[in-house]
């Protein structure tokens, strides 16, 4: 989701719902603050920090730390902060930027909000973000991917009905849908992104590698991984008539965690 900084504007039909948000964030007393690296206030850094927590307590993961940063309290020279802050110096959410270096930009790295923040501080927190960054120079401003939220469509193949169930399964479709339709209302370009790999068998063991590399706690997801090379293990001897389908795809996993 790519935002040119020359064209963004809140006026317009299109950005209604973005420009009455933030105008009822700011009628909460809701200001945003900036920072170059590092946070200069203790208590504002300690109150993004427990708002980290309860985000990932609420998610039931744990930081990412592949494609996407994770809150750090030594904060990178280089990032961008961007702070909610009411008039008690409450902090009701942040997101930061990094240098986009081929593009002159910046590009959405976190994005984290309180359980009880003003209504409308994201959208506030974006759009004066955007302003912001357009002020020091930046041409676009990345608001980063929405992964799978295009695969409930018509023309399906098969491995998308695949990543479909399995994603529904999982409740990524409702969350990766439910970003899109955030960052939609920012009237972004969309840049596709695929994952190209050689053979179709291939791709649960890449996705679940991909899966894996984006999760710093995989205990309970190793049991996942072992049920699932089990699984393919006895699917290809049913094909080729060595056991039943039935038990190919019931019988549980065993073995250690490689790829």
């Amino acid at each position: 989701a790519v935002i040119n900084t020359d064209g963004f504007t809140l006026k317009g039909k299109a950005m209604a719902n973005v420009r009455s948000s933030a105008r009822r964030a700011e009628k909460e007393g809701v200001r945003i603050v900036f920072y170059h690296g590092q946070i200069e206030h203790a208590e504002q850094l300690f109150q993004m920090q427990l708002i980290s927590w309860a985000w990932l307590a609420n998610k039931g993961g744990s930081e990412m730390g592949f494609s996407m940063g994770h809150f750090d309290m030594q904060e990178d020279d280089e990032q961008v902060s961007a702070l909610a802050v009411d008039g008690t110096n409450r902090v009701h959410a942040f997101v930061t930027f990094v240098p986009i270096y081929g593009r002159r930009g910046w590009g959405l790295d976190l994005m984290r909000r309180a359980e009880k923040a003003a209504p409308g501080c994201m959208e506030l927190l974006l759009s004066c973000s955007i302003d912001y960054l357009k002020s020091t120079g930046a041409e676009v401003v990345s608001l980063g991917l929405a992964p799978m939220s295009n695969i409930n469509q018509e023309d399906q193949t098969g491995i998308d009905s695949i990543i479909d169930f399995l994603t529904q399964r999982y409740g990524y479709v409702k969350q990766s849908q439910s970003l899109f339709k955030f960052k939609q209302k920012f009237q972004p370009s969309w840049e596709s992104r695929y994952l190209i790999y050689p053979h179709s068998p291939h791709l649960p063991k890449i996705g679940w590698a991909l899966f894996a590399a984006h999760q710093q706690d995989t205990s309970w997801l190793a049991i996942m991984h072992r049920s699932l090379r089990d699984w393919q293990r006895k699917r290809r001897a049913a094909a080729q008539g060595k056991v039943g389908p039935t038990e190919a795809i019931t019988h549980p996993g065993t073995g250690q965690l490689a790829f």
